[in-house]
C-alpha cells in the first residue's frame, strides 16, 4: 500500500506524516499531523485515484498504522488508520462502481452462508477485497459475508469487517443506494460493537466518504470538500423522511407493523425502501433521511412457532436478517454524528456479538436523527408489534 515517502503527486492519495523521530506532541495529538499538513491531507480527492492499481507491495508498517493513544478508550494501542480504510473502500469501489453502470453484475453465483444470494458484482468487490489485502502484507484478519473469518497474517493484530458491497440489489440494477462498508478493531476474543475502533463507508456511485473514529466524531469527504453532520431536528409524522429494509423478510409482517405509519408519512413526507442498512443509515447523517428501521426479526425471535415458515418461504429456506457485522460500521458513523439508536426494544449495541450470524444473534432497529423521534418510533413499533403477534397467536390457537 502506501510507503510514506510515497510520491506526493500521486492522486487520490491522503498523505501521512513520517513515522520516525516523533516528537511528544505528536504522540499527545494521537499521531495525527499538525494542522498545517492535515488542512492539505483534508484537500486531497481520495476519488481520483487510479483505477485498478492494488497497493505497492512495499513496507507500509509505518505508513498505514497511526499510533492512537484512545482518548475514549483509555488505552494505547495502535489502530488502522484512517488512509488505511480510504485506500481500501475506494479500490473495492473502483472494481465494481463500472459494472453498477453497466448492469452486468446480475447474475447469481452461489449462496452465501447467512441465505443471501451473491451476484456477480458480489464476486468481483470480493476479489477486489482479497486482492488488496494481499498487497497490503497488514497483520489483518477479516470477515465478509461469502469468505466468513480469514487471515493472510500468521499472526493477526487488526479485524477488518467488510461488506464488499451493501445494497447489491441496488448496485445490480445501477442505483445509487449502495456502499462499501468497512469497520476495524482488534483481533480479540468475541468481539462485541463497543469494540470498534472506526469505520469508513464509501458511496459507490457517488464520490461521498464517510469515517468515524470511535469519540472522534464523524466527518463526511467528498472529492471537493469536507463537512460535518447535518441531522434532521423533524418530529412531525406527517413529514417524516424514513425508510424500512424488507429483503428477504415477511411483508405480510412488516406492512401490517408498519402501516399505519406509511399512511401518515408517505404523502407529505417520504417512505423509502432503500435495502441497504448503511445506505440507510449513512442518510441521517446527511440530513436526508428522519429514520430507518428494520424490525422484522423480532417476531422470529419473539414467536418462532408461528413465523418461521413465514421467514423460510420468504428467505428461500434461510431465516434473514440483519447481522450484526452488516450493521456495524453504519452504526458507528450514525452514533458519532449523534443519531440515536436502538433495537425495537430499546437495548443498545455495546455488547452485541459482531462475528455471529445466527438468526438468534440478527438485530432489529429503530435509528432517528433525534431523541424525540426515537421514542416516538420505538414506542410505536413495540405497540404494533405486540398487536401482530397477539392476532398470530389467536389464529395458531384457534386452527
Amino acid at each position: 500500500m502506501a510507503d510514506a515517502k510515497k510520491d506526493s503527486k500521486t492522486k487520490g492519495k491522503i498523505a501521512t506524516p513520517k513515522q520516525s523521530k516523533k516528537s511528544e506532541v505528536d504522540i499527545k495529538k494521537r499521531g495525527r499531523p499538525k494542522k498545517e499538513a492535515m488542512a492539505t491531507a483534508m484537500k486531497a480527492q481520495p476519488m481520483k485515484r487510479k483505477r485498478g492499481r492494488p497497493p505497492a507491495e512495499k513496507d507500509t508498517s509505518t505508513a498505514t498504522e497511526i499510533k492512537q493513544e484512545g482518548k475514549s478508550r483509555g488505552r494505547g494501542e495502535k489502530m488502522l488508520s484512517r488512509e488505511f480504510l480510504f485506500d481500501l473502500v475506494m479500490f473495492i469501489k473502483e472494481a465494481v462502481e463500472p459494472v453498477a453502470r453497466s448492469l452486468k453484475g446480475k447474475d447469481i453465483v452461489h449462496v452465501a452462508p447467512t441465505g443471501d444470494p451473491t451476484f456477480a458484482i458480489d464476486q468481483i468487490a470480493e476479489k477486489a477485497l482479497l486482492s488488496f489485502l494481499r498487497a497490503s502484507k497488514q497483520p489483518i484478519a477479516y470477515y465478509s459475508e461469502d469468505t466468513g473469518y480469514s487471515t493472510y497474517a500468521r499472526v493477526p493484530k487488526y479485524l477488518l469487517i467488510v461488506d464488499p458491497i451493501d445494497g447489491t440489489r441496488a448496485a445490480k440494477n445501477g442505483f445509487e443506494w449502495c456502499t462499501v462498508s468497512v469497520a476495524s478493531t482488534r483481533v480479540i476474543e468475541r468481539p462485541t460493537y463497543k469494540d470498534l475502533d472506526n469505520a469508513c463507508i464509501a458511496e459507490i456511485m457517488n464520490d461521498r466518504i464517510f469515517y468515524a473514529e470511535r469519540g472522534e466524531g464523524t466527518s463526511i469527504i467528498s472529492s471537493d470538500s469536507k463537512k460535518r453532520p447535518k441531522l434532521s431536528n423533524n418530529t412531525d409524522i406527517e413529514t417524516l423522511n424514513w425508510s424500512l429494509t424488507i429483503p428477504g423478510r415477511p411483508a405480510y409482517l412488516i406492512f401490517n407493523t408498519a402501516g399505519k405509519l406509511i399512511d401518515l408519512s408517505s404523502l407529505r413526507g417520504g417512505f423509502f425502501t432503500c435495502n441497504s442498512s448503511s445506505y440507510s443509515l449513512t442518510r441521517l447523517v446527511t440530513g436526508q433521511l428522519d429514520a430507518c428501521v428494520d424490525i422484522s426479526v423480532r417476531f422470529f425471535k419473539e414467536f418462532p412457532e408461528g413465523t418461521r415458515d413465514m421467514f423460510l418461504k420468504s428467505g428461500k429456506g434461510s431465516i434473514i436478517g440483519p447481522a450484526p457485522y452488516d450493521l456495524c460500521p453504519a452504526l458507528l458513523i450514525a452514533e458519532e454524528a449523534g443519531c440515536v439508536f436502538t433495537n425495537t426494544e430499546g437495548d443498545n449495541f455495546d455488547n452485541v456479538l459482531l462475528l455471529d450470524t445466527h438468526p438468534e444473534n440478527y438485530q432489529t432497529l429503530i435509528a432517528a436523527s433525534n431523541s424525540e423521534l426515537h421514542d416516538y418510533l420505538l414506542e410505536f413499533f413495540n405497540e404494533r408489534i405486540e398487536q401482530v403477534i397477539n392476532v398470530l397467536r389467536k389464529k395458531k390457537s384457534s386452527n
